[in-house]
């Protein structure tokens, strides 16, 4: 199966070396967090296009709308399993912390 992505949204895979597997549980919540950070900066630039497009526009419903709506609800479901992992890994209030930071 193949996507198809726009010039912007250009996804690359990363693996990490064998090496640098993370061991420790800080280590563990420090690269959860770093994750949780990158998808609420990701949530938080589809709602600003989102709502720069809504002015633009003011027609409503339209398939590129759909299509927002559609990857914002796949951000906020990937961010509640973020906080599932890194409430078992007692970070709940450094992430709760750093999503208050990234969505000024």
């Amino acid at each position: 199966m193949r996507q198809q992505f726009s010039n912007e949204e250009t996804v690359l895979p990363v693996e990490l070396p064998l090496w640098s597997a993370l061991t420790t549980k800080e280590q563990m919540r420090r690269f959860e967090l770093l994750r949780l950070a990158f998808f609420v900066l990701k949530l938080r630039k589809l709602e600003q296009r989102q709502r720069e497009g809504q002015d633009a526009t003011k027609e409503g419903q339209s398939p590129l709308h759909a299509e927002h709506e559609f990857r914002c609800s796949l951000l906020r479901h990937v961010i509640f399993q973020q906080m599932i992992t890194l409430s078992s890994l007692d970070a709940h209030e450094q992430a709760m912390e750093l999503i208050s930071m990234c969505r000024l």
